[in-house]
């Protein structure tokens, strides 16, 4: 009897750990920036996400990801008694996905998501601007990470098709 319990256990544990377990996807990404931003942060945030789930590779991929961020400030009085500036930053950033050709420099797209988000703050006046500074980057370096984990969110839906108009070389 105890054998036959162990085995049922063995069993579904058997199914149920080949059930939880996600495969890792073969196709392999790169990534390239298209707008000339001073900040590196998009293009590392995704490699480090990509590079954890074994999908990055430099040389030899089969997709590549081109980024073309854009980012704008805004203030704005939230009150009635207009005491309190409040900062607004929006951050918009454009995937592109691109199918590399037979392992040539021949490309084309494939996926196109635009992902846009924004938070705000209260400025601080006076002796605390390196305040406002610290927030400003915390909260664009913020709005990275969010964008970046929608996008990996997306990635893992994303399905492979095949091009059906004229490749483009890669530049």
């Amino acid at each position: 009897m105890f054998k036959i319990k162990l085995s049922i256990l063995f069993l579904i544990s058997i199914s149920l750990i080949g059930c939880l377990t996600s495969r890792v996807s073969e196709r392999q990404f790169n990534i390239s920036s298209v707008a000339n931003d001073s900040y590196f942060l998009y293009e590392n945030t995704l490699v480090q996400y990509l590079d954890s789930m074994g999908m990055y590779n430099n040389t030899n991929y089969d997709y590549l990801i081109k980024i073309n961020p854009s980012r704008s400030e805004g203030v704005f009085i939230t009150n009635i008694d207009k005491n309190s500036d409040r900062k607004r930053i929006s951050l918009d950033i454009n995937y592109t996905i691109a199918k590399r050709y037979n392992k040539t420099s021949l490309m084309c797209d494939v996926f196109s998501q635009n992902y846009k988000r924004s938070s705000s703050y209260i400025i601080a006046s006076g002796e605390f601007n390196t305040s406002n500074t610290a927030a400003d980057d915390e909260i664009f370096e913020n709005l990275v990470d969010i964008i970046t984990n929608d996008f990996i969110d997306d990635l893992g839906y994303f399905k492979d098709k095949e091009c059906r108009y004229k490749y483009v070389r890669e530049r």
